[in-house]
This record gives structure tokens, sequence and C-alpha cells, in this order.
């Protein structure tokens, strides 16, 4: 009999150590839809659903969040003020691969589906879409889009994790660099070509009451 293979898999991952200079406050600790932005971003990927969560943030911001009470949300830090995203996101990653090694070994089926901690008007079934294209392929790299464009989420393979750890530019050009592997994912979603950088944009995208 052939041995059955392993479910595929899908964790999440926040990247959320962003300075917010733009913004002029921590932005991911703003109110947003009844929590903050970081806090409806995570209880979005929650509710894709996922096996998990990682949410880097900085240590000052840990208790601001209001994160659900859940041990599927992992916190981890980064106070690096000079870090860009991706730096977020290969600690994550890192985590991630250390715990399904001590757990085992590292299932190459698996994925991480990436949201940028300032992106909380994607709604969970935009998650959803991506996550049900990459498990028709899990070996390629998702990225969700709309009327053409690419945004977030994005979901990496774990067959990739070696490249993402090692790599040293930004996460567009990590993309760039395996385009053989890149399948876009069409949604009816604008929320996810829209982060929140500065104070319009963040009045511009609370939810109508």
């Amino acid at each position: 009999m052939t041995p059955s293979k392993p479910p595929i898999r899908v964790w999440g991952l926040v990247p959320a150590a962003g300075m917010s200079r733009r913004m002029g406050h921590a932005k991911q600790t703003l109110p947003f839809g009844g929590s903050t932005v970081v806090g409806v971003v995570v209880r979005t990927i929650l509710d894709a659903p996922v096996e998990g969560v990682t949410v880097v943030t900085r240590s000052n911001l840990r208790h601001l969040l209001d994160l659900p009470s859940s041990q599927s949300i992992t916190v981890l830090f980064n106070d690096d003020g000079s870090s860009e995203m991706i730096d977020s996101i290969r600690l994550g990653l890192n985590h991630l691969w250390n715990k399904f090694e001590s757990a085992g070994g590292v299932n190459t089926q698996d994925g991480v589906l990436v949201i940028p901690g300032d992106m909380p008007t994607i709604s969970p079934g935009t998650c959803r879409a991506v996550i049900e294209t990459f498990r028709s392929d899990p070996t390629r790299i998702m990225i969700a889009t709309h009327r053409g464009l690419r945004g977030h989420p994005l979901l990496l393979p774990m067959v990739l994790a070696d490249a993402v750890r090692s790599h040293t530019g930004g996460l567009n050009e990590l993309v760039q660099r395996h385009p053989g592997r890149v399948v876009s994912v069409p949604v009816d979603d604008p929320g996810v070509l829209k982060d929140l950088d500065s104070p319009r944009d963040y009045g511009d995208s609370q939810p109508a009451r």
C-alpha cells in the first residue's frame, strides 16, 4: 500500500515591527474594527482558517495589540529599527522551521500565509481563496491580485524556506527571483492593495459604522 501524503498545512505570519514613521504613531496599535489594526489582521487569518499565526512585532507594543487569547498565536520580537519587512518574515520562518524540526521534520508541502500588520481590510474569504489555490500546487508562491495588481496575502511554500531565509533583498525582489513559481490569485477585494501608511490611509479605511 502506498503511504498517504501528510496533509497540506498553512500557517499565518504577520510582520508588524515597522516604525510607522509616515503615520507618526505606532499604527499597529491604532483602533480598528473593534480591535486594533494588527488585532484585526490576526483575527482575519485565524478565520481563514490556518494552523496558527506568528506575529513579529516590537517588544514595547506587545501588550497594546489586542491579540486574541489563543494558543494558536505566537509572538516574536524584532526591535531593530533599521530592519525591513523581509527581516521579520525571515524571523518568523526560522521560528516555524525550528518548530517543525523539533516535531519530527519539515513538511515541504506546507505553506506560510503572509499579511503585513498594516493591512486590516483584507477579508477572510480572500485568505481562503489564496490557501485553496495553494493546496492545488504547494510548490508555488501565491499572490492575491485585484484588477491585475499584486498585493497581499502572499503565500510562501515551505519548499522555498531555505531560499527565503538566506535572501538578503526585499520581498519584491524575492518574488522576482522565482518568476516561474508565482501564481496570481484574482480576488474581488480591494483590501489586498490597501496598507495604512499615513493618517489619510487610516481615516479612509475605517469600517463604516
